[in-house]
């Protein structure tokens, strides 16, 4: 399991193969999550637990995602990236297996904290896979390919659960992630290393100050966008809007943000960072100023407006990152910094609405994606455009 030397240069992630395994296998890592609203619902009809149980389940399992991407920066420099996901996603196959076998809330619990750590293993390595070649292509397709496996989750849970009974939810998601197992063997074994080309910056210590302070921005920008994301159909509601223009607004956003995926697979280097990073830090703070309107129209191009330019400058910050990082260390810890603000947001949104109504998560929500683009900003690099990395000498096959 240990990694083999690393290559004089940066490897590269080539051929459809490799790059199809690394993105199932980050989807694979999130399943739960991104079906977590149709499991939570399966597991109160079947086993009649109260919100707090299940709140707590949610919360174990988004944590231990935090925990193990941390876990995961020394772990994928240390061992094989194959190693990582290998290992990880059968640690999250016995994990979903456990929690089909059991019943009991402590335990259930305890097993979605592991689950949520060998998620967090697998983040960490599948990160560090996609900054190799097109990472803003890479992130791109992982992020159309979630939304994609939450459509399809959602759908899916809760018919398995009505004819099979709640456990089948537990083993169709072992199922679907064991997939990634065979899909494996096409990814590269070797340690992750950082670029060994020379800094673009006057100083390494210049450079690391503003390449941390944009993964600081990261946790920011997850705050405030998972703050109105949690309350966005309450805000419709409490705006007079009728259930069903609430219910087609959350449809059409999702497909809007599938959009906002697909836009920026394909970076310009004519445009380059700034123009999408700041269009769409703009385009989120109108969408959340206006989302309280009572007119269906404005909600709706509100919600698809938001969930647009959350998928749009996520895919540019997480390449303006990746390019930027020499060392490789701030590409991995995104993952914890993305998971730590949405462990964050919620629960703050939650006080906030509780003591002062919506307005102050519509303030976290601009606030965060304006802080994220200030902190982000001068990563951007004229001389090259930050959605490429420089090719390296040598290829490691998959």
């Amino acid at each position: 399991m240990s990694a083999d030397p690393p290559p004089a240069t940066q490897p590269s992630l080539r051929g459809w193969r490799g790059i199809s395994a690394a993105v199932y296998a980050g989807v694979a890592a999130l399943l739960v999550v991104n079906v977590l609203p149709a499991l939570v619902n399966v597991i109160a009809l079947g086993l009649h637990w109260d919100d707090s149980a299940l709140g707590l389940l949610a919360a174990a399992d988004v944590a231990g995602i935090t925990v193990g991407s941390l876990a995961g920066i020394p772990l994928v420099h240390r061992f094989t990236l194959k190693a990582a996901v290998l290992v990880g996603v059968a640690a999250l196959i016995a994990a979903d297996v456990a929690c089909a076998i059991t019943s009991n809330e402590a335990t259930m619990v305890a097993f979605r904290f592991v689950g949520g750590v060998s998620s967090g293993v697998i983040l960490a390595a599948c990160y560090a896979l996609y900054s190799y070649t097109q990472p803003q292509r890479n992130f791109a397709m992982f992020s159309l390919a979630q939304m994609t496996s939450g459509f399809i989750g959602v759908t899916v849970l809760p018919l398995l659960a009505a004819r099979s009974g709640w456990q089948s939810a537990f083993f169709f998601l072992a199922a679907a992630t064991a997939i990634a197992l065979p899909l494996g063997v096409w990814l590269p074994a070797h340690s992750h290393r950082g670029t060994s080309g020379p800094l673009r910056y006057a100083s390494r210590a210049k450079s690391n100050f503003w390449l941390w302070s944009a993964v600081a921005g990261i946790v920011f920008y997850v705050i405030g966008e998972g703050a109105v994301w949690t309350f966005m159909e309450r805000m419709g509601s409490a705006s007079g809007i009728s259930e069903h223009d609430v219910n087609v607004a959350v449809s059409a956003c999702t497909l809007a943000g599938a959009l906002g995926a697909v836009v920026t697979m394909f970076p310009s280097r004519r445009l380059g960072a700034f123009w999408p990073l700041t269009l769409s830090a703009l385009l989120s703070v109108a969408s959340v100023c206006v989302m309280r309107s009572s007119n269906p129209t404005v909600f709706l191009l509100a919600l698809c407006g938001f969930t647009f330019a959350w998928l749009a400058f996520a895919t540019i910050q997480f390449a303006v990152i990746t390019t930027a990082d020499t060392q490789g260390s701030a590409t991995i810890a995104m993952s914890a910094a993305w998971y730590a603000g949405f462990t964050v947001g919620p629960y703050v949104a939650g006080e906030l609405v509780s003591k002062h109504g919506f307005a102050p998560v519509q303030y976290l929500g601009v606030s965060g994606v304006l802080l994220a683009l200030l902190l982000l900003l001068p990563l951007r690099q004229k001389e090259a455009p930050a959605t490429t990395r420089e090719p390296p000498a040598a290829d490691v096959s998959l």
